[in-house]
């Protein structure tokens, strides 16, 4: 056994040996000397000038260990004097033993102040093209058959399989992104990362934590800080790589927010190379009231366009408590009980520029609105389009309450706004950024006032213009179809509107639209069409211009009793004080019609037509709608005898033209009839009637002709008895007349 004891001290001797050459070599080696060599070897590799301004430290054993400090790689030709990389220091540690079983084995890696910059100039050239163009050459070279560059099996690169890293630390790392075709600076400073028992094919904890800010031309900054732990697994091998158990945290900074948002995301990330797919599965994402679930794949990553499929469904959140944790204004509703619950459920496939919703369920309070889309990239806007149908839908719960005021000032809840004139603010930018070509179905719709059913309504924007062609739907015992636009391309929003309400109940839809007793009741059609323009109400009523007409039958001018005028009139003309009856103050009829025209706001008609069992009536004038004064005349004729008081029959006036004048304001109308010049021109056209028949029946009884010769002989003498009898009857007629005047 003496053997085992000499081999024991041989290898003694050896162990001896090999640390004394190892001291040796630390001692006496110095790789400072292969600087301009590995300088050189760099310049050769990359064609860029690589500077090792810093010291290089090598130790042996028991670990091989590199530390490199103050390097700087130039950056490409045409993008600066600033280098593309460079690092304040770098250490690396590798265990010698595995070397010999043909495994790495990285003790640590600690790497501190490193800079990346990257750039893209305005033609599209990258400051890496170089880069990975000499790379490219590269790899179409013969590989190496050195005994390291192939595994048991031969296959290249199986070595790496058998890499090991104990601890990976990366401080103060600064990752530059400036890109000139777009005018976008990002800017991802400082990253700290750390990686731990790393092994491929083998899950590892990785843990990051980050600062970006974004730089858009002539906008202000976005930033955000991110903070992200999760399990890294690199299968070389398979050629997936997946990031699983993923918890991030954003605090978000944005202009357009007025404090910072925070929110968590948890998912697991798959890159499968192999198979050219990259899929996002199991994301959780959380922000204040809403929490969003679902998956997304990315297949076809080898092609020139690759395929895109997503899910994404949301809890049932409250968006105004969304928009408070945002810092932004909720929308400001006339229901403060509206926007209150939401919920979400989306799924979409296609192409990064043009995603096919492949439907889509939106519940928006008592709404449910369900169908699919499209969202196409690829042109100069982004265009959207729709295809939808929904149960019930009351937009005047979401309209802001200037709206409700403007259209019914007494309206519970916007009383206590203001009088002045009331702004309308669209959202210009907005209806600008993206075009649109939509189909909505509605079973019941809420709209100013109306409740309209069985709603079809097609809905196309284009560069800020958008328009409703058409709308459709039943109410109020009729039909309504309707057009209109928006056009926010100008200055001051422009509107044009073309109604046509056809065999509608003209009562309650008014009632409806202004929450106030209608003064038009009846059965017919109503065309509408009107355009104007400006940025407030007073601006829209004073521009409204357009044309109408309009056809009704069987109804009642409510505020106006033409016959209780005329009585009243009467009455007041003999001296008498009106009486009380019991009729409602309207005036019925069984035709009305007209048409008007509208410019600047004063609507002027000349040809209303009214007829009833009673009355025929012709009217004219105009309406002033931003002073809300009228200025209108009926001509009134009486078909029908009525009575007066006590009974009395006012057969005198039928047949006679009697004007009524109707003035002052909306509010408060003032009605008068000039009765008495009515009935003095009826008078007097009634002595002159019954003055020629008494001059024919004069020439009758005396044989005269007429002339004025034969009418001076055949005159009679002054108390004869004939004078007298015709004197007699004049007297007598003017008495008639008078007592029906009692002219006061």
């Amino acid at each position: 056994m003496k053997w085992i004891g000499r081999l024991l001290g041989l290898l003694g001797v050896l162990l001896v040996l090999v640390v004394i050459v190892a001291v040796y070599l630390v001692v006496t080696f110095d790789p400072n000397d292969y600087k301009d060599r590995i300088e050189a070897e760099v310049a050769d590799a990359t064609g860029r000038e690589l500077t090792l301004a810093g010291s290089i430290e090598l130790t042996l054993f028991p670990s091989l260990g590199l530390r490199l400090e103050d390097a700087r790689l130039a950056n490409a030709e045409g993008f600066g004097e600033e280098p593309f990389a460079e690092l304040r220091v770098i250490d690396l540690a590798v265990a010698v033993m595995p070397l010999l079983r043909r495994e790495l084995e990285v003790q640590r890696i600690e790497a501190d102040g490193v800079t990346l910059r990257l750039a893209r100039d305005t033609d599209g050239r990258s400051n890496w093209d170089d880069l990975l163009e000499r790379a490219e050459a590269a790899g179409t070279e013969e590989p190496d058959s050195a005994p390291g560059n192939s595994g048991p099996e031969g296959a290249p690169g199986t070595a790496l399989q058998q890499l090991q890293i104990a601890g990976l630390e990366v401080t103060g790392l600064r990752v530059e992104w400036d890109d000139r075709q777009a005018d976008t600076r990002v800017l991802l400073d400082p990253v700290n990362l750390q990686l731990r028992d790393f092994r491929p094919g083998i899950e590892a904890p990785l843990d990051l934590d980050a600062s970006v800010r974004i730089e858009e031309a002539d906008e202000a900054p976005v930033e955000a800080d991110l903070r992200l732990d999760a399990r890294l697994n690199l299968d070389l091998a398979a050629e997936r790589y997946t990031l699983s158990a993923v918890r991030s945290d954003m605090d978000l900074r944005h202009p357009a927010l007025e404090q910072e948002v925070s929110f968590r995301l948890e998912t697991d990330l798959v890159l499968d190379m192999a198979d050219a797919v990259a899929r996002v599965e199991g994301l959780s994402a959380h922000l204040s009231d809403l929490h969003l679930t679902g998956r997304l794949e990315v297949s076809g990553l080898d092609e020139d366009t690759p395929t895109l499929q997503a899910e994404l469904r949301s809890n049932t959140f409250n968006p105004r408590v969304v928009f408070d944790n945002l810092g932004l204004d909720a929308p400001q509703t006339t229901d403060r009980e509206a926007f209150t619950s939401m919920e979400l459920d989306v799924s979409a496939s296609g192409s990064p520029s043009r995603l096919e919703i492949n439907s889509v369920l939106v519940t928006l309070d008592d709404t449910s609105l369900r169908g699919d889309g499209e969202l196409d990239l690829s042109g100069a806007r982004p265009l959207v389009r729709f295809d939808l149908s929904g149960d019930r839908l009351d937009v005047d719960r979401y309209l802001p309450p200037e709206v409700e005021r403007a259209r019914t000032p007494e309206a519970p809840g916007v009383e206590d706004l203001p009088a002045e004139d009331i702004p309308i603010d669209l959202p210009v930018e907005l209806m600008r950024a993206f075009d649109l070509d939509g189909h909505l179905r509605l079973d019941w719709l809420k709209l100013f006032g109306l409740t309209l059913e069985d709603i079809d309504l097609t809905l196309r924007a284009r560069d800020g213009e958008w328009s409703v062609e058409p709308l459709t739907g039943n109410g109020y015992q009729g039909r309504l179809e309707a057009r209109a636009t928006v056009d926010a391309r100008g200055e001051a929003p422009g509107y044009t509107a073309v109604i046509d309400l056809r065999s509608v109940a003209i009562g309650p839809l008014l009632e409806a639209l202004l929450e106030e007793e209608s003064r038009l009741v009846g059965t017919g059609s109503l065309g509408l069409d009107v355009r104007t323009d400006g940025a407030s109400v007073n601006a829209l009523t004073e521009r409204l211009n357009g044309s109408g007409e309009m056809r009704f039958s069987d109804g009642a001018v409510r505020g106006i009793n033409v016959a209780r005028i005329i009585r009243n009139a009467e009455a007041r003309l003999r001296g008498e004080t009106p009486e009380d009856d019991d009729e409602p103050d309207q005036t019925d009829f069984t035709a009305l019609a007209g048409s008007f025209q509208i410019r600047d706001g004063v609507v002027h008609n000349d040809d209303l037509t009214a007829s009833s069992p009673l009355l025929r009536v012709a009217g004219r004038g105009s309406a002033d709608l931003p002073a809300r004064e009228m200025d209108y005349r009926l001509d009134t004729t009486l078909v029908a005898t009525i009575e007066g008081q006590g009974g009395r029959s006012l057969e005198d006036l039928r047949g006679v033209n009697l004007p009524i004048r109707i003035t002052g304001t909306f509010e408060e109308p003032r009605f008068r009839l000039d009765l008495e010049d009515v009935v003095r021109e009826r008078v007097d056209e009634r002595l002159r009637r019954e003055g020629e028949r008494l001059q024919e029946r004069l020439m009758d009884r005396f044989g005269l002709d007429g002339g004025e010769g034969d009418q001076q002989e055949a005159a009679p003498e002054p108390g004869n008895g004939e004078s007298g009898r015709l004197d007699d009857q004049i007297d007598r007629l003017r008495r008639g007349f008078g007592d029906s005047l009692r002219l006061r």
